[in-house]
């Protein structure tokens, strides 16, 4: 089953047993993907027993380390390696043996359509200046989670994550190069909208 909202995420969940979820990042919705992956593994009455992440998009920046917080999820794979990944690591996960498992040759075929998306999904976004920078900064705190975690308040979490968010900043500007008018920052609202969600009071760094 696939969605294209957080709030679909849910209902499917609620309303069905899974095996496994492969949980975008980015996706749009009102619920970030860390409550997503707390309903998922804690809360549902079949707990899901494989979570992983995709990363959301693709492009080698300096914020781009392994991911030191996956917020309770159980792996994840980089969108541009999706085809060749993620079925070894949902395989791994659920503990069977991959040339028994019925599906493989088919789910293989589906991933592999899909394994040069990275880059093309940022492309896609110029313009659309709120979703470009929802995507750049869903990725960007699942590679610093380890940061956002530590932090009490909104304004700890951007000093934190300033280096990171800069960065994020300069990738936006690559993707849309139209100039913004004089103190518009999307990167920094993505990020406070997401920190909401994290119940981060806007306050001041310790």
């Amino acid at each position: 089953m696939t969605v294209t909202d957080t709030a679909a995420a849910e209902q499917a969940m609620r309303g069905d047993m899974f095996a496994a979820l492969v949980l975008d990042v980015a996706l749009p919705g009102g619920k970030a993907c860390h409550e997503l992956i707390q309903l998922a593994k804690f809360e549902l009455p079949a707990p899901i027993p494989a979570v992983v992440l995709v990363a959301s998009v693709f492009r080698k920046t300096s914020y781009k380390r392994r991911p030191t917080q996956l917020y309770g999820a159980d792996d994840y794979v980089e969108i541009h390696r999706l085809g060749d990944q993620l079925p070894g690591k949902l395989w791994h996960l659920l503990g069977g043996d991959p040339a028994a498992m019925p599906g493989l040759v088919e789910a293989e075929a589906v991933l592999s359509t899909i394994q040069d998306e990275g880059d093309q999904r940022l492309f896609e976004q110029r313009g659309r200046t709120l979703r470009l920078s929802e995507l750049i900064v869903a990725d960007l705190i699942l590679y610093a989670g380890d940061r956002v975690l530590a932090a009490t308040t909104q304004a700890e979490a951007r000093e934190l994550l300033a280096g990171d968010l800069e960065s994020a900043r300069q990738l936006f500007r690559q993707i849309n190069p139209v100039p913004l008018a004089p103190g518009v920052d999307p990167i920094g609202a993505a990020f406070d909208d997401m920190m909401r969600m994290f119940n981060l009071d806007p306050g001041e760094p310790r």
